[in-house]
């Protein structure tokens, strides 16, 4: 791809991502407000379950589909529709026994939830499971086919209708549903309505069903992402379920236990993730990329490509860690009405560095046809993530999901680097950019930190803005007077005659 168009593919994804987080991000200011820790805790907790049996449905299918769409272009110039029929095929298979299956168990699954109370959230959520799968294939397919208009568009009308179905059912219009169960029947409504549009895109831009020829080459390459994918959902079903209960048996009543999570699961983590509005369009734009390289055994523009997407990505990294390690207590008491978030914030940002590096590590890992490899280091990572939070509650609390989540992301980036290494000969230049962004970090959080102190007492929440504004502006000039950030090296290519060899 020439350097106008990654440079118009990541643009175009990064806008349609950041808007759809930041309006995602502002509704659920407004849930934790209207509905309470307590019920955002019963909806995270059913959502975590419904992910758990939707990446079960689709899994690898969307991953591998698009990489064989990317590689089929790459070598002999099209992209084999058989490919997108077998992986549909699959899903549709899939989904439709997963969800008769839950149907028909019913109230007998209330054993997966920690609070009974989220079994029903669960049941409103079901019909979406085929709805989901179908949507995550054809996303696989304009992914692969670099159409990533399409790709992002869809997910942003996905979130406005969401935010529009929920202010629609809370309000308590539509007979018999309120509150956080008409969150949960919003989630499933506007799942539906855009699978069907993703559908009929699909054919208006050329898109057609031929005979699912190619099911094996989809099938086994997608386990390892299925099972690390299924694996991913078990660990949040599991999280969902035991740190409530390990709370409990060191004090915590249900409530209070069930509000903990919220406050990690619904209030923390969205601003956690915040910089994934950035990371993951570097990454989607990079997948297709990657396999492109990795087909034609051409390592040295992989390797390039995926160091300079890790010096972004810690630097954008390292912005927001300046804000939440000094301002998170303030950042989620002007937001959510809720200061004990904050705390945890403060503590939980140090997994953003290694969260980056998880995940494009394992990106590139996936893109070269490595994905049992990504799986392995995956599942290394998250036995370690599931020990923490069996014995560390006891200790520090609901601090221990931090912890844990830390412990586990830096085990899998270290096995996926040197498993690069071992494959294409990976090169850490990384690292001197990494060590960078720290030094970096400290002072202008201390800054920012010390002006919050200061004018306090006079602006009360309000000091945020200006206390914010420094250390962000104090991380900035640091990071570009010593030309930290090279954009320039992320979107260089070799000549396109020699990256034609």
């Amino acid at each position: 791809m020439k350097r106008k168009k990654v440079l118009a593919s990541v643009a175009t994804v990064t806008v349609f991502g950041v808007f759809t987080r930041v309006i995602s991000f502002v509704f659920k200011i407004y849930l934790s407000r209207a509905l309470g820790a307590e019920a955002i805790g019963l909806y995270q907790i059913a959502v975590s379950v419904f992910y758990l049996f939707a990446s079960l449905s689709s899994g690898g299918v969307p991953l591998v589909l698009s990489r064989k769409a990317a590689e089929s272009e790459a070598l002999y110039g099209r992209a084999d529709h058989s490919y997108f029929s077998s992986a549909l095929v699959l899903g549709v298979l899939i989904s439709a026994t997963t969800t008769g299956a839950l149907a028909l168990l019913n109230t007998n699954l209330s054993f997966l939830f920690a609070d009974e109370g989220a079994l029903p959230l669960f049941l409103v959520t079901l019909p979406a499971l085929m709805s989901t799968t179908i949507y995550s294939v054809v996303r696989g397919w304009m992914w692969g086919k670099r159409d990533f208009t399409s790709f992002s568009a869809t997910e942003t009308v996905e979130e406005v209708l969401r935010i529009l179905f929920s202010a629609l059912f809370i309000s308590g219009v539509v007979g018999g549903v309120s509150g956080v169960y008409g969150v949960a029947l919003a989630f499933a409504v506007s799942d539906v309505i855009v699978a069907v549009l993703l559908l009929v895109l699909f054919f208006v831009k050329g898109g057609k069903l031929t005979r699912p020829s190619k099911i094996k080459e989809i099938l086994f390459p997608s386990l390892p992402v299925t099972a690390m994918r299924v694996f991913s959902g078990l660990i949040s079903t599991l999280i969902a379920f035991l740190l409530p209960l390990r709370l409990m048996q060191f004090g915590m009543t249900g409530a209070e236990a069930t509000a903990s999570y919220g406050r990690v699961a619904g209030m923390a983590n969205p601003l956690l993730l915040a910089p994934n509005a950035l990371i993951s369009s570097l990454a989607i734009v990079l997948i297709p990329e990657m396999s492109a390289s990795g087909a034609k055994k051409r390592y040295d523009v992989l390797n390039r490509q995926l160091n300079a997407g890790l010096n972004f990505a810690f630097v954008i990294g390292g912005l927001f860690l300046t804000a939440y390690i000094a301002l998170g207590r303030e950042i989620t008491e002007l937001l959510y009405d809720d200061a004990i978030s904050g705390e945890y914030l403060q503590y939980a940002a140090y997994v953003m560095l290694p969260m980056s590096l998880s995940q494009l590590t394992q990106s590139a890992l996936n893109s070269i046809g490595k994905e049992g490899v990504a799986f392995r280091n995956y599942f290394i990572g998250n036995v370690a993530l599931i020990l923490s939070v069996v014995f560390l509650p006891k200790y520090i609390g609901i601090y221990s999901v931090a912890a844990a989540t830390l412990v586990s992301l830096l085990c899998t980036a270290v096995l996926n680097v040197y498993s690069l290494r071992k494959y294409v000969e990976f090169e850490f230049h990384f690292v001197k950019r990494l060590v960078a962004v720290f030094l970096f970090v400290f002072p202008s959080a201390f800054l920012s930190d010390g002006v919050q102190s200061l004018l306090a007492d006079g602006l009360g929440l309000y000091a945020i803005f200006p206390s914010a504004l420094v250390g962000v502006a104090s991380y900035i000039a640091l990071c570009l007077c010593t030309d930290l950030v090279d954009v320039k090296g992320f979107f260089h290519l070799r000549r396109q005659a020699k990256s034609r060899v």
